[in-house]
């Protein structure tokens, strides 16, 4: 064996040569870098050198790059990076159930993937080992591709998990992911809302009844729990359970058993439980509204979801997903012009990709052709141009306007014109907020009030 100096050896195997050229000019100065674009090639250096840390593509010319990772994973002390265009989370989760520890898509910052080899070095191989999927779901943000990656590896288990996130976005459908991906995936998926079900019907759901256990208990019913057993049960809105709820809740998770209303007979059970809330739990265990001792019970895994807002890159992949799933409202799949999906990625999405939905059934109705354009979209999203990130954009373009001399000034400097045309605005909403009242609305906004009548004269607002 031939041994090598810095930081580790690296072997890359992409059938792209100049994919090939710039890693390898890339890493050199801190890694042994080998390059090879077929297996047979790769093999060599696999059994001539001590390779640590090996990057691979998916998609080589005649070869699959997770055969060769299975291959090659019990045979060699290497840990294997994947790195593709096919970005999907079945692609994520196929690379870490083949026995990848990580996974970059194209194109990658370098200085991301320099980080990813040196964790790699440090990265102690797990024996987990994932079912098969067929679920998939793209995206294009990292955020969401780390927590393809974390399902890949716990999907198997049978710890507790807890998905937090603002509403509608997406915890059911990470929750039916989950169970997808997993051991129990021909088992029952059985979800339950906590806030859908009337306080003093929810023990019986939950749990189920035995006949004459109340009034109107007139046979023996099973509960979601016994519904889910050997599967996967969804606990949603955790957070609207009472406390006394909470207390045998704790008791079904440490004993593994339950008992129906009105029974004293236990009945055992094998569930895997998946809470979601889109509330701060930690906040309620202050405030005395959730037991803390339920909370550590269900949160051994935290999978914390973005908003929308914070994953705009995914917004054209949801929109055509949407606009396929939805072809049946016009009998044919409609497209979208650009300027629509531009107005569609600046809105700020507060319902998240739940609303998004909504928007694209509304549009798809509104169409009068086969593409959706602007004068489709509901009033909201029109008058939303100052919304989100496009504020910043807007705002930008106006100084680039102001400062090139596209836009006339009217005798006044740049800045004068600038602050002009964004503070008349801001004036005439305080004085909108406060009905008029010059001195709360002068107060609102941190000025004098004789400062602020002045600038209303200025501004001619009446």
């Amino acid at each position: 064996m031939v041994q090598l100096s810095k930081i580790g050896n690296v072997l890359i195997i992409d059938d792209e040569e100049h994919i090939l050229w710039l890693l390898n000019e890339s890493l050199q100065d801190e890694f042994n870098v080998f390059c090879a674009k077929n297996s047979a090639k790769a093999e060599h250096f696999m059994n001539d050198y001590n390779i640590d840390v090996c990057l691979i593509d998916l998609f080589l010319e005649n070869e699959h790059g997770l055969n060769l990772i299975e291959k090659w994973k019990d045979k060699y002390d290497t840990k294997f990076i994947v790195i593709t265009a096919q970005d999907s989370s079945t692609s994520v989760i196929e690379s870490m159930k083949a026995g990848a520890v990580d996974f970059i898509s194209k194109p990658f910052e370098l200085d991301e993937l320099k980080e990813k080899i040196v964790d790699a070095l440090n990265f102690q191989k797990s024996d987990i080992e994932l079912p098969s999927v067929e679920y998939d779901f793209q995206s294009k943000s990292k955020r969401m591709l780390e927590i393809y990656k974390l399902i890949g590896k716990v999907s198997t288990s049978n710890i507790n998990i807890l998905i937090t996130g603002e509403t509608g976005t997406g915890k059911e459908v990470i929750a039916r992911l989950i169970h997808k991906k997993s051991i129990r995936a021909n088992k029952p998926f059985v979800a339950i809302n906590m806030a859908a079900i009337p306080q003093e019907l929810i023990e019986s759901e939950l749990f189920g009844h035995v006949r004459g256990a109340f009034t109107g208990a007139n046979s023996d019913k099973a509960g979601k729990f016994e519904e889910a057993n050997y599967g996967t049960i969804f606990l949603d809105e955790i957070s609207e359970m009472d406390l006394n709820l909470q207390v045998k809740l704790l008791r079904v998770l440490q004993e593994r058993e339950i008992t129906r209303l009105g029974s004293n007979k236990p009945i055992k059970l094998d569930v895997r439980v998946i809470a979601a809330t889109n509330k701060n739990l930690e906040e309620l265990i202050e405030k005395g509204k959730f037991r803390e001792d339920l909370y550590y019970r269900l949160n051994v895994i935290n999978i914390e979801l973005p908003p929308l807002r914070e994953r705009k890159e995914d917004i054209p992949i949801l929109v055509s997903y949407f606009l396929q799933k939805y072809r049946y409202i016009k009998n044919r799949q409609l497209s979208i012009s650009n300027r629509a999906l531009e107005k569609l990625i600046s809105y700020h999405w507060p319902g998240n990709i739940r609303e998004l939905e909504n928007v694209i059934q509304h549009m798809i109705v509104q169409a009068g052709g086969d593409v959706i354009d602007i004068s489709d979209m509901p009033e909201k999203i029109l008058k939303s141009s100052f919304s989100g990130n496009s504020i910043k954009k807007e705002l930008y373009e106006l100084a680039m306007k102001l400062i090139s001399g596209e836009d006339k000034i009217n005798g006044h400097t740049v800045y004068e014109e600038y602050v002009k045309i964004v503070e008349r605005p801001l004036i005439e909403a305080a004085l909108e907020k406060t009905g008029n009242n010059k001195s709360a609305a002068a107060q609102l906004l941190g000025i004098n009030r004789n400062t602020l009548r002045k600038k209303i004269k200025d501004y001619e607002i009446g």
